[in-house]
């Protein structure tokens, strides 16, 4: 009798991360089974998990080798790693020009936009005086994601890294206090988009979005 090998990767995450949610869809896009080890936010990191992740932060991502095991940590560089380590995906660049533009999408989406998003949800914002000025802030970058995505599908042209990033980020929109998405239909497209993918399917531990 044949043995079903074990997964080629395990994944540490919290279920709840949009971050761990991306590398969720960038290992389906590559479709590679792996094996999900929920790490409690509530207890210390233990010696172990450490190892694999210095700063103790999720996600974490090993790789299961004959020699040992490879340890990737941070979401943007698990998603890097994820891109060139399987060629024939569609996370693959297809040339230095798109990685060049996927790259810059992708630093955008981890920072700018990511930040943004979390000072708008952050609730001790919501009263104070400063709120306004967050929101508009994000709302200018949004805006030019809209502009953006007037005249493409995906933020590098084809789908990419940046893409799979900024799909759970995405989805939070809806818990922006005063954020109104009428105004930016090529973002609202380009939402829908990613969510309609085979490897978005699941991977929200409550459905296929936030509620």
């Amino acid at each position: 009798m044949v043995q079903n090998k074990a997964p080629l990767f395990t994944l540490y995450e919290h279920r709840l991360s949009p971050f761990c949610v991306a590398v969720r869809i960038a290992l389906n896009e590559c479709d590679q089974a792996f094996t999900p080890r929920d790490v409690d936010l509530t207890k210390p990191r233990t010696a172990a998990f450490l190892k694999r992740s210095p700063f103790g932060r999720l996600p974490a991502l090993v790789e299961h080798r004959p020699g040992g095991e490879l340890a990737i940590f941070e979401s943007p560089a698990i998603l890097l790693f994820l891109a060139e380590r399987f060629e024939k995906t569609s996370l693959a660049f297809v040339d230095l020009a798109s990685k060049a533009q996927a790259l810059s999408w992708l630093s955008f989406i981890a920072t700018g936009f990511a930040e943004s998003l979390w000072a708008c949800l952050e609730e001790k914002n919501h009263h104070a005086g400063k709120y306004g000025e967050l929101l508009e802030a994000f709302e200018q970058q949004i805006d030019v994601l809209d502009a953006h995505l007037a005249r493409r599908a995906f933020l590098a042209g084809d789908y990419s890294v940046a893409d799979t990033l900024a799909i759970p980020l995405l989805d939070l929109l809806g818990r922006v206090k005063d954020l109104d998405m009428g105004g930016f239909p090529h973002v609202i497209s380009w939402r829908d988009r990613l969510r309609a993918r085979p490897s978005y399917k699941g991977v929200w531990p409550y459905g296929d979005e936030p509620k």
